[in-house]
C-alpha cells in the first residue's frame, strides 16, 4: 500500500534532494506555482468548508501540512477569518516565506509557523478542525503511517483535505509553433511520459491509490474531484522562471516520447523566449491539475 521511494519524479517542476528544496530559489519556484494554482486552492477550501458546514462545524483551528511558501496557509487564514492557522514544514526557508507572505497579507497574528518532520510523532500539534495537506504526503516515507497520525489530529467534526497533482503540469501554447496540432501531441507525450513513470516509480502520479491508503489509515473517503484550470501567468520575474523550467523540462522529459519535429519546435521558442526581454511567452499558458479527496475519521 504505501509506496516505496525517496525520489519523487511526478512532473512537479524543479523538485530535488532535501538540501535544494531548503534554499531560496526552490520556495521562489513554489510559491510561483502556488500562486497558479490559486484557483485550485480557492475550489478545494471551498469543498472543504462546505462539507464542515453540512457537518454542523466550524473551522476554529487550521493545519498546513507541508506548507511550502505559504501561498495556501495563507488562503485559508483568509477563507477562515475566525481561525488560527498553524503552518509546518520541515524546511526554514519555506517557513521563513510564509512568515513573510502572512505579514504582508496582515495575517501574522493567526498564522503560526512550526518546524516538523512529516515523518516524525504529529502529536504535539494538538487538535484540529481542518487538515490542508497539499502535494506534500508523496514525499513521506509511508502514506499510510503519516496519515494515521493525521487522523488522530482531527477532531471529532474535523476534515482532512488532500491534494495531489492528477496530471503533469504543462504548458498551453499561444499557437502550434509551426507544427499544427502540437498542443494535442504534447499531451499525449505527456501521457505516455506519465505511464513510464507510474511504472518505474511508484509515487508517480499516484493520486488514484490516495482512497486505498486513507482507508487503510481509518478514514472514510467523502468527496473526491478532479480539478484543472489553465493559467495566464503574471509578467513577472518569478512567473517567467517557473514558465521557462517548466518548457525546459517539456524538452528533457519528453524525448524519445514526442516527434523530434515538434521537440525541435520548442527548442526554438525557448531560444527566442531566452533572447527576448520578455519573462513570461506572451499567450503562454500553464495547465495545472489537482485531485481532490475530502476525509473524515
Amino acid at each position: 500500500m504505501p509506496h516505496e521511494h525517496r525520489n519523487h519524479d511526478d512532473g512537479s517542476v524543479g523538485h530535488g534532494h532535501e538540501a535544494a528544496f531548503d534554499s531560496v530559489p526552490m520556495a521562489a519556484m513554489l510559491d510561483a506555482e502556488g500562486e497558479l494554482s490559486a484557483p485550485l486552492i480557492g475550489q478545494a477550501i471551498a469543498s472543504a468548508s462546505r462539507l464542515i458546514a453540512d457537518r454542523d462545524g466550524s473551522v476554529r483551528r487550521a493545519l498546513d501540512l507541508g506548507c511550502g511558501p505559504g501561498v495556501a496557509t495563507t488562503a485559508l487564514a483568509e477563507a477562515f477569518t475566525g481561525a488560527a492557522v498553524v503552518a509546518v514544514d520541515g524546511s526554514a526557508t519555506m517557513l521563513a516565506s510564509v512568515d513573510n507572505r502572512a505579514g504582508r497579507a496582515g495575517l501574522g497574528l493567526r498564522v503560526e509557523t512550526r518546524p516538523v518532520d512529516l515523518n516524525g510523532d504529529l502529536e504535539s500539534l494538538g487538535r484540529y478542525d481542518l487538515v490542508w495537506a497539499a502535494m506534500s504526503l508523496h514525499h513521506v516515507d509511508d502514506e499510510v503511517v503519516t496519515l494515521r497520525r493525521v487522523r488522530a489530529l482531527l477532531q471529532p467534526l474535523g476534515v482532512l483535505c488532500v491534494l495531489e497533482r492528477a496530471k503533469p503540469t504543462s504548458v498551453r501554447w499561444a499557437d502550434d509553433l509551426g507544427r499544427p496540432g502540437l498542443g494535442d501531441r504534447l499531451d499525449e507525450a505527456w501521457r505516455r511520459w506519465s505511464d513510464t513513470r507510474r511504472a518505474r516509480l511508484p509515487g508517480a502520479l499516484n493520486a488514484e491509490i490516495y482512497p486505498e491508503m486513507l482507508a487503510a489509515a481509518g478514514l472514510e473517503v467523502v468527496g473526491e474531484r478532479t480539478m484543472a484550470s489553465v493559467v495566464r501567468p503574471p509578467d513577472n520575474e518569478s512567473a517567467g522562471r517557473f514558465v521557462t523550467n517548466l518548457v525546459e523540462r517539456t524538452v528533457i522529459e519528453l524525448e524519445g516520447h514526442a516527434e523530434q519535429a515538434d521537440l525541435t519546435a520548442v527548442r526554438t521558442f525557448l531560444d527566442q523566449h531566452r533572447a527576448s526581454s520578455a519573462r513570461v511567452p506572451a499567450g503562454t499558458g500553464v495547465r495545472m491539475s489537482r485531485r481532490l479527496f475530502l476525509a473524515i475519521r
